[in-house]
């Protein structure tokens, strides 16, 4: 089954190509294209509050202390300096909410 994003995707490319655009500005739009296709068009602030409210769900079930905050950016990243980086966001949240 054909996704229509996937369609718009390559017609975008055709689009371009045919029209003469140069090739360094074909294959920029179709990164920039590719990666809203795989990432979503789900904007930043957008994340932050789904991923926000998932954490508080997860922190309640927890026990809704300073620990969960970490146990729970460990489950959004592997990455060390993310993880800190959530944990002391979702902290701020769990301060705020109280």
């Amino acid at each position: 089954m054909l996704n229509p994003s996937h369609v718009d995707f390559v017609r975008g490319i055709v689009a371009d190509v045919r029209r003469g655009v140069t090739d360094a500005v074909v294959v920029a739009r179709g990164v920039e294209l590719l990666g809203e296709l795989i990432e979503g068009d789900e904007r930043p602030a957008e994340r932050y509050r789904r991923e926000n409210a998932e954490a508080l769900r997860e922190m309640s079930a927890r026990g809704n202390s300073r620990a969960a905050a970490r146990q729970v950016a460990r489950l959004f990243s592997s990455d060390l300096n993310t993880q800190q980086t959530l944990a002391q966001r979702f902290r701020g949240l769990r301060r705020t909410r109280k």
